[in-house]
């Protein structure tokens, strides 16, 4: 059974998600590159060039299969844990001890305490949070932190105005004019230990928080990596269940994905 998707977007409410249409003709579009012809599900096992989703807001998502090599043209904003790179007099973002320290333009410092084990001892994962830096989004206000807990990893904006703290699926991506953000994360090959929120969230950004426009969870393929293409398309690597446990998975795929215009 998947896990429960849990979704906190500061004061966004929750997007459930409907399931898709039929195939249908383009009678009214709301992206100025879909193609003609019938449109189908793209919660599916195989791709095609007719694929959509819809989300609970009535928003169309458009995917275009594109090739790995395309995927990685576009840069990958985030990489590894920067915590190496912190002391305690490292500026705005820094480590002093145990805990994971932010200060704001505006506003106090935001503090991260790490907690290693639970109150039976060093074996005993209850409680356990540890922080890890993963960097910052510049063109969003925003640093990151990844938070492993005992069965689940945690993502938190932090914003660079105000400290106010936003949790994401996933890993973060911010669109290149600076007006979208995304999470993604599968659970195609969770076992069911793994109690990570998962699937696709995305964000319009402003003056103020996140605000959270829509969540979507597909049943057939997870995105694992979001990298953006342009203000309004970002291509994610699409991971599928393997056959059993004991053997892989198929390889990726990868599916251009358009978004609508921001709305101001």
């Amino acid at each position: 059974m998947k896990p429960l998707l849990w979704l906190v977007a500061g004061a966004s409410c929750l997007v459930a998600c409907r399931p898709d249409s039929p195939p249908s003709t383009p009678a009214a579009r709301n992206h100025d590159n879909l193609p003609a012809g019938s449109y189908r599900s793209g919660d599916a096992d195989q791709t095609s060039t007719q694929d959509t989703l819809h989300t609970a807001n009535g928003t169309v998502l458009y995917l275009k299969p594109v090739s790995a090599d395309y995927f990685t043209r576009f840069p990958d904003q985030l990489g590894g844990y920067l915590d190496s790179t912190l002391t305690a007099t490292s500026g705005r973002v820094r480590r002093q001890y145990d805990d994971l320290i932010f200060q704001p333009e505006h506003g106090p410092q935001v503090r991260f305490h790490t907690v290693l084990s639970g109150v039976r001892g060093p074996d005993d994962p209850t409680g356990r949070a540890v922080h890890q830096y993963w960097g910052e989004l510049p063109t969003a206000h925003q640093w990151v932190v990844a938070t492993e807990e005992e069965n689940r990893q945690v993502t938190t904006l932090v914003d660079q105005r105000t400290g106010h703290r936003t949790k994401v699926v996933g890993q973060p991506a911010v669109s290149p004019d600076g007006r979208y953000l995304i999470g993604v994360r599968s659970d195609q090959a969770n076992d069911g230990s793994d109690e990570s929120a998962t699937g696709m969230q995305l964000y319009q950004l402003g003056t103020g928080p996140p605000r959270l426009l829509w969540t979507r969870e597909t049943l057939h393929w997870g995105a694992t990596r979001a990298r953006w293409s342009g203000p309004r398309t970002v291509v994610l690597e699409q991971e599928r269940t393997p056959p059993s446990q004991e053997e892989e998975g198929p390889l990726p795929t990868y599916a251009e994905l358009t978004v609508p215009a921001p709305q101001e």
